[in-house]
Formats: structure tokens, C-alpha cells, sequence
């Protein structure tokens, strides 16, 4: 492979790596502040139980997100400094603000959150979390803000050689970036209702002492799917019509329309000079009809689990509980099909109609530099995502902290440990 394609599969490998950790981190925040409010407004404490078991879970998602944004940054400084270059002016300001004010914003408040139960009042620790949500969220802002300017360039000059931003209004009221908030948002509650249930199903299934926390998590998270599952589709629908609008070539690919492509790529040719700009369209087919059939069957699932809500029949299904636990997979292949349509379909751009993925790439690189970075990313990210899957387990396994259920769980950990041992 050529250096640009090395390139492109590594910028590819770290984006789905740590878009992965994304829409959980936005979904279970959401749903941990809820089951929070619950508790402060009517005193109960499962639902206390609730806001500590899954906002243990989030932490370690919460922690990978982060591993995993930081090598994204590492390889993005590393392949892309001509694009850096070309977009600072534009790209520097939303990126700064995320790192300085929300990232910080949610981590720092996230430590209090973490830190204060019991020690400080129950609406000031509640607030605590919400101000996380809103730290989590704001990050979203931004850095969809900088990817929406990639998809529909608005509000920017150039001036020698470099884009510079002009109208800070049109760049946060940019069609392409509002509607992309609004299915990134719906997206991840369902990723974060998907896995509360399947969860909780599973706890259910294994007869927990800790029947009620399950039991109320997932109620909760089937309205919660239900909803977003809904508002995805009716979201989806609009981001289509504007891509229409802004990026014809993209949908033409995501269709397969395959005449209209041949006709956009004569008009391109006349309007940016030789070149191929039909992305890869048997991909972008695929990935876009996964994301719509996954989304459906979505709906289906969280709409069977609405109604079995009645008479709090849920969780005597045994067989709808069972389905629930492959369910969790979904919603993650359907965010990374969505976002694979979304990046690849703007191909062969980097910043539509502006700059080149071609023209992007640091002037300096070469073949083997690139291959040896992509494979040692790949091992960090293989390693990073197997501690993840094994800490999401074992903690969702374990129950609540001093639960009978953590307690047994702990005991026969400690007698496997002591056989283990002795042999």
C-alpha cells in the first residue's frame, strides 16, 4: 500500500477505536443523572444503588474514551499536519474550548461526584453529575462543530493558502453540524439504554439478590430506548434531506445511484480539475443500509419491551431478557456504520469542496512510518479494548457494592485465587 492509504487506515483505526467508547460515555451519563434526580425527588434508595452501579461502569468507559482520544490525537498530529495547517485558523478555537472548559468541566466535577456521597447535600451532589452530563456534552458541541465545518464548510476566507474564520455564527448554526448534534445525541441514549438493559437483563436472568435495582434500571432504560430509538430515525431522515442538499456525491453513493454518480463526477472534473470523486460506494451502500436496518430493529425490540412494561411483565419474559443481551451489540454497529458513512462517503475530502484527503497528509511521511505507527496502534487499541470488555464485564457481573451478590462473588473469587495457589 501506498502512503496515503497507510494513512487513511490508520486515521480510520483510531476514529472507530475511539468513537466506540463515544456514544456510551454520552447515553449512561444521561441515564446515571436521571436515576440520580429520581432519588433526590422521592427519597428512594434503589434509586441511589442504581446511580452508583452504572456510574461505575461509565467511569471505565469514561477512562478508555479518554486512552483512546489521546493516541487519536497523537496520530492525527502525526499524518495530518498539512491539514492542521490548511484549517488551525478555523479547527482552534471550537478544539480549544472543548479541551479547556469541557473536557475539564466533566472530569473535574465527575472526581466530586465520585468522592462526595454522603459527605456533601444530596442536591449539591446531584448537581455535581449534572454538571458532568453537561461537561460530556458540551465536548460533543464542539467537536462536532469542527466536524460539521469538514462536511459544509461555512463562514470562513482564505487568505494565503490558509482558511480563516470569518462568522463565528454560521460555524455553530451550520445545518450540517445541528442535525449531526441531534442523531449523535439520539444515537447515544440508545447506546446507553441498550446496555443498561442488556445488563440488567443479565443480572435478572443470574436471579440477583439486587431484584429491584434491575428491575427499575430497566423500565427506565426501555423508555429511554424506545424514545431515542424513535427520534433517530425521524433525525435521520433530516440529516439524509441536507446531505442531499450540501453533499450530492454522498448520497448518490449512499443509494447507490451509480448513474447520478457518473453524472456529479463529470460535473466535479469540470469544476475541480482531473481526479476521481466517487467514494468507495459498494462500502458506503453497505454501511448506510446496516445503520437503517439495525436502527429499525432497534425500534422493534424497544417497542415489544414498552409494552411488556404493563403489569411489569418484562421481567417474567425470560426469552425477551435473553434477546436483550445480544441487543447491546447493536446500537454500537449501527454508530460506527453511521459514522463510516459519514466520513467515507465525503471522499476523496477531507474539507468538502476545500482540500483533499491527498493534500492533507504531512509532507514529511512516508510508507514505513505510517506502517509501523498503524501497528502499534492497533495493539494499543486491541489492548485497550480487551480491558475494557473485560472491566465492563466483571463490574456488571459483580452487582452493587455490598451486595449479597458482590459479596458471594468476592468469596469465590478469593477460594479460586486460594485453589490456584496451593496447586
Amino acid at each position: 500500500m501506498d502512503t496515503l492509504m497507510l494513512a487513511r487506515w490508520q486515521s480510520g483505526l483510531t476514529l472507530v477505536s475511539h468513537f466506540l467508547f463515544v456514544p456510551l460515555t454520552l447515553g449512561l451519563v444521561f441515564m446515571v443523572a436521571l436515576m440520580e434526580t429520581f432519588y433526590v425527588m422521592r427519597g428512594d434508595e434503589t434509586y441511589r444503588r442504581m446511580a452508583r452501579f452504572w456510574g461505575q461502569l461509565y467511569i471505565i468507559n469514561y477512562a478508555m474514551g479518554f486512552l483512546t482520544g489521546l493516541v487519536q490525537e497523537f496520530q492525527f498530529g502525526l499524518s495530518w499536519s498539512a491539514f492542521s495547517s490548511y484549517v488551525g485558523n478555523v479547527f482552534g478555537a471550537p478544539l480549544a474550548i472543548e479541551t479547556l472548559l469541557a473536557f475539564f468541566l466533566d472530569a473535574t466535577f465527575f472526581g466530586f461526584w465520585l468522592a462526595s456521597w454522603d459527605i456533601v447535600p444530596k442536591k449539591v451532589h446531584l448537581a455535581f453529575i449534572w454538571i458532568v452530563a453537561l461537561g460530556v456534552y458540551l465536548s460533543a458541541v464542539f467537536i462536532l462543530i469542527a466536524n460539521g465545518f469538514m462536511q459544509q464548510p461555512v463562514g470562513y476566507e482564505i487568505h494565503n493558502g490558509q482558511l480563516v474564520l470569518t462568522n463565528i455564527s454560521a460555524l455553530v448554526t451550520n445545518p450540517n453540524f445541528l442535525i449531526a448534534l441531534e442523531h449523535v445525541t439520539a444515537g447515544s441514549l440508545l447506546t446507553g439504554a441498550f446496555f443498561v438493559s442488556g445488563v440488567s437483563a443479565f443480572n435478572l436472568l443470574r436471579r440477583t439478590t439486587e431484584r429491584t435495582v434491575f428491575r427499575n434500571s430497566l423500565r427506565l432504560s426501555m423508555i429511554i430506548a424506545f424514545l431515542s430509538s424513535l427520534a433517530v430515525i425521524l433525525v435521520g431522515g433530516a440529516q439524509i434531506q441536507n446531505v442531499g442538499k450540501v453533499q450530492p456525491m454522498k448520497e448518490a453513493a449512499m443509494f447507490g445511484k451509480v448513474e447520478d454518480a457518473a453524472a456529479l463526477q463529470a460535473q466535479f472534473v469540470k469544476l475541480y480539475g482531473p481526479g476521481n470523486y466517487i467514494p468507495l460506494m459498494p462500502v458506503i451502500v453497505n454501511t448506510f443500509h446496516l445503520m437503517v436496518i439495525l436502527a429499525a430493529l432497534l425500534l422493534i425490540a424497544s417497542l415489544i419491551g414498552l409494552l411488556l412494561l404493563w403489569k411489569d411483565a418484562i421481567v417474567r419474559q425470560r426469552w425477551f431478557l435473553r434477546l436483550l443481551l445480544p441487543l447491546i451489540a447493536f446500537p454500537y454497529l449501527a454508530n460506527i456504520s453511521g459514522w463510516l458513512t459519514r466520513e467515507m462517503g465525503r471522499q476523496p475530502w477531507v474539507v468538502q469542496g476545500l482540500l483533499k484527503t491527498s493534500d492533507a497528509l504531512s509532507p514529511s511521511l512516508n510508507a514505513s512510518m505510517v506502517f509501523t505507527s498503524l501497528l502499534a496502534f492497533t495493539l494499543v487499541y486491541a489492548t485497550l479494548a480487551v480491558i475494557d470488555v473485560y472491566l465492563l464485564c466483571k463490574y456488571g457481573r459483580l452487582g452493587l457494592p455490598g451486595s449479597p451478590d458482590t459479596k458471594e462473588q468476592e468469596s469465590s473469587n478469593e477460594e479460586t485465587e486460594n485453589v490456584f495457589a496451593l496447586q
